[in-house]
């Protein structure tokens, strides 16, 4: 019997560019307004990231840190004293967290979430460092993993099974919601379970399965679920 639903988060449950846009503006203005000495921007800061992944590789999977080193890296090449830059570069996340959590859900997508929590433990798996909490959406996901947490993204399989450990289900009893055909769906596929894809307009799928179901948008996401578990029910009758 189906008992998990997880769910990928950027552009699954609201569009990322545009938060994303929003968090490095206000990061830009947060450090004009507080360190003027720094001789770089977000934008120039994009030329330090080989160097910085040359050096730390391991940073590849910790987007956090990786963005809170960058910013350090500019404040020590611009000559801020080392205690100083850490600090700050404490500062300048935590601005650009708190914007990074300032989304917009897609329409329907806490009515669909709402509903599906009365029948499943939800939880979510990604790649980024959203924050459920700040969400709003710890009062439906009773677990939360990131990629900086398990120490590996998707399409490695570390975030699926932390998840089933963590819930202590087996992969056919869990069900993954994802917006990208390779890091969401085929790689949900590749560990055992199940997978609605949300499939945006224009998108194609690049990957290399298909999904158990496919909707266009996420409040169709109750009713997909539906569908699941009606064939999920007729595949299992009499066991």
């Amino acid at each position: 019997m189906i008992q998990v639903i997880a769910f990928d988060l950027d552009d699954t449950l609201w569009a990322v560019r545009p938060v994303i846009i929003n968090a490095e503006k206000r990061l830009d203005e947060w450090l004009q307004q507080e360190v003027p000495r720094l001789n770089y921007d977000v934008s120039s800061m994009r030329e330090l990231r080989h160097e910085l992944l040359e050096e730390e590789p391991d940073l590849v999977n910790k987007i956090t840190e990786f963005r809170r080193s960058l910013i350090e890296r500019a404040m020590l090449l611009s000559q801020i004293d080392a205690n100083e830059a850490t600090d700050l570069s404490n500062q300048a996340m935590a601005v650009f967290l708190t914007a990074r959590n300032d989304v917009e859900f897609y329409e329907g997508a806490i009515d669909a979430i709402s509903m599906l929590a009365d029948k499943f433990i939800l939880g979510a798996l990604t790649n980024g460092n959203a924050d459920i909490s700040r969400l709003g959406l710890d009062s439906y996901f009773s677990f939360a993993f990131s990629a900086e947490e398990v120490g590996a993204s998707k399409p490695a399989d570390n975030l699926f099974k932390r998840a089933l450990a963590h819930t202590g289900t087996e992969p056919r009893q869990m069900i993954y919601v994802g917006d990208n055909p390779v890091l969401d769906i085929d790689a949900a596929n590749r560990v055992g379970l199940h997978t609605v894809w949300v499939q945006h307009p224009g998108q194609e799928n690049t990957g290399e399965t298909s999904a158990d179901e496919n909707i266009d948008h996420i409040r169709h996401l109750p009713q997909a679920i539906d569908r699941m578990l009606a064939r999920f029910n007729a595949d299992h009758a009499g066991e």
